[in-house]
């Protein structure tokens, strides 16, 4: 738990140094500078705090607009819904109420929430401490902390004392040396920096529990051997159905055999031309009378040895894994063999690669379906059943959405265009998780997805979402373009036009036809979006154009 708190932290720090500092706010202390900073440019502060002095007391009715905004991000509920009942008789803010409905906030017994009186820090600890439990955290999944080390432990109130003993033992309050002081009142900038901490462990939090869900599910598959890095997308090829049976309660660190693959290859290639096509012939090896090797044979996704051998059981090599793919993306009707775009040279074993095999292993490279560590290739190392099913998952979703948007393929004339790989790269990476401060190619923040993308392509820009869109060619909404970038606020009745570029929270991809591409929140991650209704229209900002030319 403390090496996850760390982790966070550590980010956090390398983070803050591409967020511009935010001059809305007063009397904002050193130490609460950049979560204050952070929490602006996540469109978490409300609209009462603008032009604060963050040295005075937050409001409980503060309090509850903050959480509401930090909750709808993390449900993936960017609005508060149906119009809110009057819960209070001496408030009809919908913030509060919402908060109420949700189970976020209480109120006193003779009906009212005193939305002007400040926050008591122990109410900030019960306010945090239920909105996590209510965004799906499990409290038992923490140890409490036994408040021994604070002399004033007593003092706190009894509907506050597990909430407080939560929030120590994860990190979120750290106490002033021996004390809590739990009914002081809680300043704005401490209340936002405890919240910034919370934030944090719950997008962690969130993350961890996800990926656990996908290992017990694919661990009840049958499979065995598969590595952390694999589990996802593993579980993503199962759910789409192109783990074929030869691969039973497999052992995944194990290679894969040519065989193996050509049955991957196949199921394949029928989910993306919604076909069930099989082996029309056979005997075309004297080794193998495979249907799936005797299918991809047909569909010239493989060859065989020049012996009239296939080797079915021989394991597979990494090139000839790039070379199989290569075909797999032609047979599609992707219309590139080769990208002069990249160098073999920039790994060190680049000058390994078989002649063959050459023009293969760049187009794995310039799709992003072959990552590893950005300096060796390892082309004749076998493949593991892993490795395999994870990189051919993202060769087949590269292929699959620059397909999507060729239905009639590519005109003999049409000059290939940056912009379409850099679309159906994007695209490749939908499902992906949401981290905040992330950078790829795991994991992303909003900003740094878009960043990535472009980074791929040789474009670099700006990391945090105001920054960039000073860095493009600012267009109108009506003259989108494929490969734009869109920008929103979180905060309201903001837009180009009234606003200044520090008001924008979130930044996308442009697909076209009104979608995008983003890295939404902890619990959607990398998902596609439409920009002309709901919350997205109403909350664009601007736009901008990072290739020009």
């Amino acid at each position: 738990m403390k090496k996850r708190i760390i982790c966070l932290f550590v980010c956090f720090a390398l983070l803050v140094a591409c967020i511009p500092a935010v001059s809305a706010y007063h009397n904002v202390s050193s130490w609460a500078q950049e979560a204050v900073d952070s929490m602006y440019g996540l469109g978490f502060l409300p609209d009462s705090l603008k032009n604060a002095d963050m040295g005075k007391n937050i409001t409980r009715g503060q309090m509850c607009q903050m959480a509401v905004l930090v909750y709808n991000q993390l449900m993936g509920t960017p609005d508060l819904g149906p119009d809110s009942t009057k819960n209070f008789t001496d408030t009809s803010d919908p913030a509060i109420n919402y908060a109420y409905e949700q189970g976020i906030v209480g109120g006193y017994g003779d009906g009212t929430f005193h939305p002007n009186d400040p926050l008591t820090r122990q109410d900030f600890f019960k306010i945090t401490y239920n909105l996590m439990a209510t965004a799906y955290w499990d409290p038992k999944s923490i140890t409490p902390d036994s408040l021994s080390r604070f002399t004033d432990v007593s003092s706190v109130s009894d509907y506050a004392l597990d909430a407080t003993r939560a929030m120590v033992a994860i990190g979120v309050v750290q106490g002033s040396g021996t004390t809590l002081n739990p009914k002081e009142n809680t300043s704005a900038e401490e209340a936002i920096l405890m919240f910034f901490r919370a934030y944090l462990y719950m997008c962690d939090w969130i993350n961890q529990q996800s990926e656990e869900t996908k290992n017990i599910a694919i661990q009840s598959q049958g499979y065995s051997g598969i590595s952390t890095w694999a589990i996802r997308e593993v579980q993503e090829m199962q759910e789409k159905g192109m783990i074929p049976s030869c691969l039973d309660n497999c052992d995944m660190s194990k290679p894969i055999t040519r065989a193996q693959m050509c049955a991957i290859a196949v199921l394949a290639y029928n989910k993306a031309m919604d076909t069930s096509y099989s082996a029309q012939g056979s005997g075309y090896f004297t080794d193998s009378n495979d249907p799936a090797v005797n299918a991809a044979y047909e569909l010239g996704i493989v060859g065989g040895m020049g012996d009239g051998t296939f080797a079915p059981n021989a394991t597979l090599t990494r090139e000839q894994f790039f070379k199989i793919m290569a075909n797999f993306m032609s047979v599609l009707g992707y219309p590139r063999d080769d990208s002069r775009a990249v160098t073999l040279s920039k790994f060190n074993d680049g000058n390994r690669v078989a002649s063959w095999a050459q023009a293969p292993a760049r187009l794995m490279v310039y799709i992003g379906a072959v990552r590893g560590d950005g300096k060796n290739l390892n082309p004749q190392d076998s493949t593991a059943i892993q490795e395999a099913i994870a990189v051919f998952l993202r060769c087949y979703k590269y292929t699959v959405a620059w397909k999507n948007d060729h239905p009639n393929g590519e005109a003999p004339s049409e000059q290939p265009s940056v912009i379409d790989d850099l679309l159906a790269f994007a695209k490749s990476f939908e499902g992906y998780p949401y981290v905040y401060g992330g950078n790829g190619p795991n994991s992303f923040d909003c900003s740094g997805f878009v960043l990535y993308v472009y980074k791929h392509f040789g474009y670099s820009f700006s990391r945090g979402a105001q920054e960039q869109y000073k860095d493009g060619m600012h267009v109108d909404m009506d003259d989108l373009l494929p490969g734009d970038l869109v920008f929103f606020s979180s905060y309201s009745n903001c837009n180009s036009s009234n606003s200044s570029f520090r008001s924008i929270t979130h930044v996308g991809l442009y697909l076209g036809n009104g979608y995008f591409i983003h890295a939404s929140n902890p619990t959607r991650g990398v998902v596609i979006d439409t920009l002309w209704s709901g919350y997205y229209n109403s909350h664009f900002w601007a736009a901008c154009r990072i290739i020009t030319e």
